[in-house]
């Protein structure tokens, strides 16, 4: 990898690890919603990925690719079609365009860029292994009981008391929970796999 590509890496995990800390910081500042939301998927990702860059490790960013990537895809669409229409379709990004912390918005347009730079970042650095879903599964088992045990159904983070969104299924949510992000997580590294192992594939 040329000296070029090496500073681009540090420079994409610099942006992660610039808009993690402004997002932790911005999250103790507001004392009355406690340190809870710092277990928000979306920051300790950002965190998580800018180790990743620095590490050259595209395992780990793969691993947050997995869970982040469709979520994001959906507030990316509610955000936009709220943007040029004044109406979101599912209510997610709906507190982006309500008053409130202009800092904690300004944070949430890495749901915008998140996505692209990582993919950049494991198209330089090329995908090793295959495995990395299991990073992302044992992540979510962790931050899915550390939720329900440090936050409060009004905060919700990561959505683990009740749908994030406007609609729910008639089942029990803990399972309906588990089984979004075993099929977000799965679908995802299979499309990463299939597109940068073949990629890597074909250059030797």
């Amino acid at each position: 990898m040329s000296d070029f590509k090496h500073n681009l890496i540090y420079l994409i995990g610099f942006i992660f690890l610039i808009f993690g800390i402004l997002a932790i910081v911005n999250t103790i500042a507001h004392i009355d919603e406690g340190l809870a939301p710092i277990l928000w998927f979306s920051y300790i990702g950002l965190i998580v990925l800018a180790i990743g860059c620095f590490r050259h490790d595209s395992s780990l960013i793969a691993s947050q690719l997995c869970i982040l990537a469709i979520p994001y895809l959906f507030w990316n669409i509610d955000f936009f079609t709220y943007l040029f229409t004044g109406n979101s379709l599912w209510g997610i990004v709906d507190y982006f365009f309500n008053e409130g912390d202009l800092l904690g918005k300004l944070i949430s347009l890495q749901h915008i860029f998140n996505v692209p730079l990582s993919l950049f970042a494991i198209y330089i650095i090329k995908l090793k292994r295959n495995d990395f879903w299991k990073i992302s599964f044992f992540e979510i088992f962790v931050l899915f009981f550390a939720s329900r045990w440090f936050t409060t159904p009004m905060q919700n983070v990561n959505c683990v008391y009740h749908n994030c969104a406007n609609f729910d299924f008639e089942i029990w949510y803990p399972f309906q929970w588990f089984l979004g992000y075993f099929v977000m997580i799965s679908i995802t590294s299979i499309i990463l796999i299939k597109i940068f192992r073949r990629n890597s594939s074909e250059k030797h």
